[in-house]
């Protein structure tokens, strides 16, 4: 649990400082449109918007250096934030990607039988403090290898498509899920800063 907690110390403190350079940059920019509402709305949304998709494109780059390794963890021991009645009440009102993952994953009856595939990764999940279900594929073999690979879906084909996910401590992804941590962090922070400072244009301040 404490080294969870390190880590989750250590990730805010990067994104305090991620946050603090991306904003003095995106400040800068916009004090040199001299407000210019045209100029500065335009640069939150085109310029910003184009940096983001490259900082996108880096992350799906660097993901097609890694395959999977076959740990068998994503097919075990599926995780969503969402319970099977709630997955099936959004595939109901069309949600394509929840009704994939019903139609993919069946929910473990409970919360041990879980935990006897995966225990320590269950325990970090658990230290998290995030509220999961538990899922696993009928098609994995013992072997770990999918009965039926020819016909998976996208959900299993694109995997890990999140890069913000906790990813299990066997995935061969892992290496890559870190290697982009910064650049995720990157992202999220000048999402959040353009949200800013579109506000701030919409009141008149800039």
């Amino acid at each position: 649990m404490d080294k969870l907690k390190e880590h989750y110390t250590q990730l805010v403190k990067e994104y305090r400082e991620v946050f603090v350079s991306v904003w003095n940059a995106m400040q800068g920019e916009i004090n040199s449109l001299n407000h210019d509402k045209d100029g500065i709305k335009n640069y939150l949304d085109v310029e910003v918007e184009k940096h983001i998709q490259l900082q996108r494109n880096i992350i799906t780059d660097r993901r097609r250096c890694f395959k999977c390794g076959m740990c068998g963890a994503c097919c075990k021991l599926a995780i969503s934030e969402f319970s099977p009645t709630a997955l099936l009440e959004k595939a109901s009102r069309g949600d394509k990607f929840a009704r994939e993952f019903i139609s993919t994953f069946t929910p473990y009856e409970n919360e041990e039988d879980a935990e006897k595939q995966y225990p320590l990764y269950i325990q970090l999940l658990k230290e998290s403090g995030e509220k999961v279900y538990y899922y696993y594929c009928k098609k994995v073999t013992e072997d770990n290898k999918c009965s039926d690979y020819e016909n998976r879906p996208t959900i299993c084909r694109d995997y890990p498509d999140n890069p913000i996910q906790m990813l299990h401590p066997t995935c061969s992804f892992i290496e890559w899920h870190e290697s982009i941590q910064k650049i995720v962090l990157t992202i999220k922070a000048m999402t959040e800063i353009r949200e800013h400072f579109r506000k701030e244009l919409e009141k008149g301040d800039l």
